[in-house]
């Protein structure tokens, strides 16, 4: 098989080091350190000064790609190539991409070898708090600084930005992922889908909706767009969980779920329901009131609450007659001890950990006898399976898990004891229930 290894800007050190494709290969770990993708996936490589490396391999350039490096600038024969060319404009350009060490080609495959950039990827500080808002900022004004150069990175994420320093004003900061880059104004999908990358790699982080948008602004001015400011956002998805529902008519389609699992959620709530006929009973969120019924046939008067507007229609029109309230579980505009009992059901999955601790905390705040919480148990197979694709494949979460220490914890801290927990199969499902009472105000 045709093979070819050609050095773009190395060291003596590393000529001798990676003298050829096959050796480069050999010393390249095992698995990806990157989200692979079907066609190309991400290795460590280590020098022998210690100095760490990255193998970009590339198992075939797909029809799509192949045509627009044939047709648009820089024009290449591959994805390596184009990585190539697109860091070299980079940096003429004034803007900082990791030092390409050579390319090569192994039949339909091709593959780039690129020295480490000092600092850290952007989510990471964003994970560790470590990433005010002048940093950010400063991110959205580069990454638009960037496409007002004439350079189009639609692949551009949380990822794919590295900050070196802590000083937000004096931090460097450069950009990798550049194989689908092109020498053009970016069109307005190209920002939109940017945007969304962005989206994408900070889910999880309880990034509030109103910082995003911000660092979407910002990037759209510094890139000379603030005339398409409107349009772009418009075509964003939804940041949060309640924007979701809120957007293309999802709240109305989240009835449509499987009603057997409905089911079997409804027998687990029944074998540990600690609600007395008639108490009052909050459920936040409620979502489409699918547990009123539930709580009514057992002489509850049932109070909803939900942040989306469109699940809050839906539960009204399941309800007509039920009381309902535009409200975040994480803020409820209630008082102390205003309900008997609060519900917080198929929620905190939704939810990092420190979001999760804080629902926790006023649902204990507005109840005066119990709460009941659902959540992902971690020792579970579907916990292991989102585990390892976090760990190995470096996926951002979209679903959490919790200890019962954790919450037994949390509540503990309102004046709460667990006096009860279940779940559908414990161990192999991930769902459980547990129920806290109230043995002392909180002091």
């Amino acid at each position: 098989m045709r093979e070819s290894w050609r050095f773009i800007d190395a060291d003596d050190a590393e000529r001798a080091a990676f003298s050829d494709l096959a050796r480069v290969r050999a010393l390249a770990g095992r698995e990806p350190v990157a989200e692979p993708n079907r066609l190309r996936a991400v290795f460590a490589v280590r020098g022998q000064d210690g100095r760490r490396y990255f193998l970009k391999a590339f198992t075939r350039t797909q029809l799509g790609n192949l045509v627009r490096n044939r047709l648009t600038r820089p024009r290449c024969r591959d994805d390596a190539a184009r990585e190539v060319a697109v860091a070299r404009k980079l940096a003429a350009r004034g803007f900082a991409a990791p030092r390409v060490v050579a390319v090569g080609t192994r039949g339909p495959a091709s593959f780039c070898l690129l020295a480490e950039l000092p600092g850290e990827e952007l989510r990471a500080r964003l994970a560790a708090g470590r990433c005010p808002d002048a940093l950010a900022e400063r991110v959205a004004r580069h990454c638009g600084a960037i496409a007002a150069a004439g350079l189009t990175l639609p692949d551009l994420s949380a990822l794919h930005v590295f900050v070196d320093g802590e000083d937000p004003s004096g931090a460097r900061l450069a950009v990798l992922d550049l194989h689908r880059g092109a020498l053009r104004r970016p069109r307005t999908r190209d920002l939109v889908r940017m945007l969304r990358s962005f989206a994408r790699s900070v889910k999880g982080l309880a990034v509030p909706r109103t910082r995003a948008l911000r660092f979407a602004v910002r990037l759209l001015r510094a890139a000379g767009r603030a005339a398409e400011l409107r349009g772009v956002i418009e075509r964003l998805p939804p940041f949060d969980t309640h924007g979701r529902y809120d957007a293309g008519r999802r709240a109305a389609r989240y009835g449509t779920r499987s009603a057997a699992r409905h089911v079997r959620e409804l027998e687990l709530l029944a074998r540990l329901w600690p609600a007395r006929p008639g108490e009052t009973l909050l459920d936040a969120p409620c979502g489409r009131a699918r547990l009123a019924a539930f709580a009514r046939a057992r002489g509850v008067a049932w109070h909803g609450a939900d942040r989306s507007r469109e699940m809050l229609h839906a539960a009204r029109d399941a309800e007509p007659r039920a009381a309902l309230t535009l409200a975040d579980a994480i803020a409820l505009p209630f008082g102390e001890g205003s309900f008997d009992g609060v519900l917080v059901f198929r929620f905190l999955h939704h939810l990092p950990p420190r979001l999760a601790e804080s629902v926790c905390t006023e649902a204990a705040r507005v109840a005066r006898r119990f709460v009941v919480v659902s959540f992902f148990h971690p020792c579970s197979a579907h916990g292991l399976q989102r585990a390892i694709a976090q760990r190995v494949l470096r996926r951002a979460p979209t679903r959490f898990s919790i200890r019962l220490r954790t919450l037994d914890r949390c509540f503990a801290a309102a004046g709460f004891a667990r006096t009860a927990q279940a779940a559908q199969a414990p161990y192999l499902r991930e769902l459980w229930l547990a129920v806290y009472e109230r043995v002392s105000r909180a002091t």
